[in-house]
């Protein structure tokens, strides 16, 4: 047998070489994947397992067979299609080849399983893996088909076969002896292995092994020159820029005489207490908390720990000391942060910090923004456009889908939908994983049933990939302290006491418990009509500049909105739509607030609606209106005129508004924590009023929206007993002791309801069955009812840009079509449907009745 280097000489030496070429190509961005020689559970070396995956995995297209309907582009010149097919082929090589090096049998089983799928997807592999050693006679066709394929290679590519062989296996193991064990030798290990399958890291093993197979495999197919070297290199924002910003935030100067910013070098020196003034205490425990966390970041994870809980009420600078603690990590990592929020309705003011702190656009290298609505296309350094080629081409869409930027802002649906059962592009994020530090922003909005498989996946997140877990929010939902199996967070600030002692000397907010609350949890009264609970909005705000109500559904927010508005009252997006139609980007929000006033000059009243409903460019441009007429310190056309907002769940987090006063439907303790952050944030004068009702739904609905969206999953029960503990006599609750007392009687009480410590969760058994499709079936978004994503077009640019996407469709120009439809998504939203369809469907908003933002609908 000739040594591997000669082998591989010669393989790639062929004139006819282009798989050779690409089976080198996919062995060196595995290398560059895993990261060093790192070590698999079953104490083989990942490297090496690597290295013969990458080169085994596609030896059946060897075949004439194959290489035939390459050529054609009809797999009926073959006797049979299946003859065609290489992947199984590649898993029985694979299988036999990991054999004969020494790996353990799990992990034989697991490189057969990983190429068997790298061009679909993980079933419930148990049951899958039975399928191919069964004594029955369709499993007995399988192998003959690949003895067929064996004898075909061995007749005319037989030294080919030798030398991707001995090249994978480093000289161990070649073609003869591939030839001389029979591709019946490998159909017994795959039975052997088979209680090995059933072992709780099994389907950890196969997740890394098939995703770094499937990205490597999909980074050299898309044609880049550099794919090796981007998978390697990791480029950051630097952590300096966003330092620098802060300390020129932290300018207030303090009591004794120096400014906030001395936190930056001292953070173990104690903040001022009520000597000092609301603005001098809030700079300094703001800075302070920001740079202990950067520190005991860094001290946490050279001692070892990789989970960690950062807690600091709403408004104490939580974005910017997550995001800026986790770029100084990353940056002695040489890693990348992963910075994931709840939702994608949310994404956008993140976003425009990042954008604007670090002067990056989602399209430069240091930075990708992904989510279902993202524009995930990446340009070259140097600005020429994308990282490959011609647009849509490949190598610029994958950069961004798998996450190898050095700040990567995405939602919990894409990192644990993608962690735990993977679509087969979904799973070529998972190799970015490594090293990396994933910031989880509110991890209390976690569907509930996630919970303990969010702390199993966080186990597989730290102890696979070595990545830190920083689990941040204002209202720890302490969802592995309750988890015995899983690590114990560790606290990267002590100045919770210093901000909770802020909030009970100056308190920001009051929570008041409103009639409708108070009736049910006396078991004596109906919902608030939603006309009713309009009417006292408008009188509140009658005595206030603005008021912001936060309900529980779309078709609350709708239907609050249509018993607001009257003769008198103008919806601020008005004019959304027309200015959408006439006005080029970049949009100005004082020019539409110009605009407005003049249009509406006789307006007593101003009502603007969020919801998921609204498209997102829609969606966006209003919160730019609406922070200018919040913002203390802009002077608007509309400054006078009362405002009245009415949001979803959406504006809870991510989205950093402050209002005069706020209302908020019955909802879990956290919630109601999380919508008191919008409210008199800077501590503006008096406390602000945070009433906390209980709505009725829309005339059309039948359910009370509360229990709708958070009664079944038993979140309301520990709500009314922790409300009942804290509750005043004159039915109000002080923010303090909301924000400590209530809290932790929450959680408390919602861990023992659940019995956390001691269930057997579904999703977690199935992880640890592997039980691929069955977690790829499970989904993190809850709705409220059937929907369908929608385009939704409004003027003649957005029906151009329609008319593109199906130009490039129709003639199956699918790079292009890609490209077009990536300008399209800012117009998606999703509609409710009584028969959805996958595709998104394009609706003319002018020829229909079925988009309203003005009402949210």
């Amino acid at each position: 047998m000739r040594s591997p280097d000669d082998a591989l000489s010669a393989f790639l030496a062929r004139p006819d070489q282009s798989l050779g070429d690409h089976l080198e190509g996919v062995a060196d961005g595995c290398e560059s994947l895993v990261g060093g020689d790192s070590t698999m559970a079953t104490g083989d070396s990942w490297t090496q397992f690597l290295k013969t995956l990458a080169w085994t995995h596609d030896i059946g297209k060897l075949t004439d067979y194959f290489q035939t309907y390459i050529e054609t582009g009809d797999r009926s010149t073959a006797p049979t299609p299946e003859l065609t097919y290489h992947s199984f082929t590649g898993s029985v090589v694979t299988a036999a080849a990991l054999a004969r090096q020494g790996f353990d049998k799990k992990a034989t089983a697991a490189g057969f399983y990983a190429v068997l799928k790298h061009h679909s997807v993980i079933e419930n592999i148990p049951s899958d893996l039975r399928s191919y050693y069964q004594s029955k006679s369709a499993v007995d066709a399988r192998y003959e088909l690949v003895e067929r394929q064996v004898q075909n290679i061995d007749q005319n590519a037989a030294q080919a076969a030798d030398e991707v062989l001995t090249t994978a296996t480093g000289g161990q193991y070649g073609w003869e002896g591939f030839q001389s064990d029979g591709v019946g030798f490998v159909r017994q290990l795959i039975r052997a292995t088979e209680p090995a399958a059933s072992d709780s890291d099994f389907y950890e093993i196969v997740l890394r092994a098939w995703s770094t197979l499937v990205a490597a495999d999909k980074f050299d197919a898309s044609g880049s020159d550099a794919a090796g070297d981007r998978l390697s290199a990791t480029q950051r924002p630097p952590v300096d820029q966003l330092s620098n910003h802060l300390r020129g935030l932290s300018d207030t100067e303090l009591p004794d005489g120096n400014t906030a910013a001395q936190y930056l070098d001292t953070p173990q020196q104690p903040a001022p207490g009520d000597e000092a003034t609301i603005e001098q205490r809030l700079a300094a425990v703001r800075t302070k908390a920001n740079e202990q966390v950067v520190r005991n970041l860094q001290a946490g994870h050279e001692a070892g720990d990789r989970v960690f809980e950062l807690t600091l009420p709403t408004g104490f600078g939580k974005t910017y000391t997550g995001l800026r603690s986790a770029l100084a990590l990353a940056d002695t990592q040489d890693s990348r942060v992963i910075y994931a929020l709840p939702y994608t309705s949310i994404i956008d003011q993140v976003d425009s910090e990042i954008q604007r702190i670090f002067d990056l656009s989602p399209r430069d290298p240091e930075y990708t923004v992904h989510h279902h609505l993202a524009d995930t296309v990446t340009e070259s350094p140097a600005g020429g456009g994308p990282l490959s080629d011609g647009i849509g081409s490949g190598a610029d869409t994958l950069h961004a889908e798998a996450w190898r930027s050095g700040l990567v802002l995405t939602t919990f649906t894409q990192l644990f939908e993608s962690l735990a059962g993977p679509e087969n592009t979904q799973s070529i994020k998972l190799p970015a994983l490594q090293d990396s530090i994933i910031i989880l922003d509110e991890p209390q909005a976690l569907s509930l049933e996630w919970w303990q498989l969010v702390g199993r996946l966080t186990e597989f997140l730290t102890d696979e990939y070595n990545a830190t877990v920083v689990f941040m929010t204002a209202t720890q939902p302490r969802m592995l302290d309750y988890l015995p199996k899983y690590p114990d967070p560790t606290p990267l600030t002590d100045c919770l006491h210093e901000c909770n002692a802020l909030l009970r000397d100056s308190p920001r907010v009051r929570f008041q418990i409103h009639d409708s609350l108070q009736a049910h949890f006396a078991g004596r009264a109906d919902p608030l009509p939603l006309s009713e609970a309009a009417t006292e909005i408008e009188d509140s705000t009658a005595e206030t500049d603005n008021t912001l109500a936060i309900v529980n559904t779309v078709g609350s927010a709708v239907t609050l909105t249509e018993h607001l508005l009257g003769p008198d009252t103008v919806p601020l997006a008005a004019d959304l739509l027309e200015v959408h139609d006439s006005d080029p980007d970049p949009f100005d929000p004082d020019a539409y607030l110009s605009r407005f006033a003049e249009r509406h000059p006789d307006a007593e009243q101003i009502v603007m609606t969020l919801t998921t409903r609204l498209r997102p460019v829609d969606r966006s441009r209003l919160i730019d209106v609406l922070n200018h007429i919040l913002d203390p310190e802009t002077t608007t056309p509309v400054d006078g005129t009362p405002l009245i907002a009415v949001s979803t769940q959406l504006i809870e987090a991510g989205v950093d508004v402050s209002f005069n006063q706020l209302y908020r439907d019955y909802a879990p303790i956290p919630s109601i924590v999380q919508a008191a952050g919008r409210c008199n944030r800077e501590f503006s004068g008096e406390s602000a009023s945070v009433t906390i009702w209980r709505l009725d739904s829309p005339a059309e609905s039948n359910y009370i929206p509360s229990e709708f969206i958070y009664g079944g999953r038993s979140l309301l029960r520990p709500t009314k007993q922790a409300l009942a503990g804290i509750t005043t006599d004159d039915r109000s609750v002080p923010e303090f002791e909301m924000l400590t007392t209530g809290v932790e009687m929450y959680t408390e009480e919602l861990h023992e309801q659940r019995q956390t410590d001691d269930r057997q969760d579904r999703l977690v058994s199935a992880f640890n069955g592997a039980k691929g499709e069955q977690l790829r079936n499970a989904s993190l978004v809850r709705s409220e009812y059937p929907t369908q994503e929608t385009i939704v077009l409004t003027s003649e640019a957005d029906r151009e840009q329609a008319r593109r996407y199906q130009r490039h469709k129709d003639a199956k120009d699918w790079s292009a079509a890609q490209a077009a439809f990536q300008d399209l998504k800012r117009l998606l939203v999703s509609l409710s449907a009584e028969e959805p369809v996958d595709e998104p469907v394009i609706i003319d908003a002018t020829d229909t009745d079925s988009y309203h933002p003005s009402t949210g609908a």
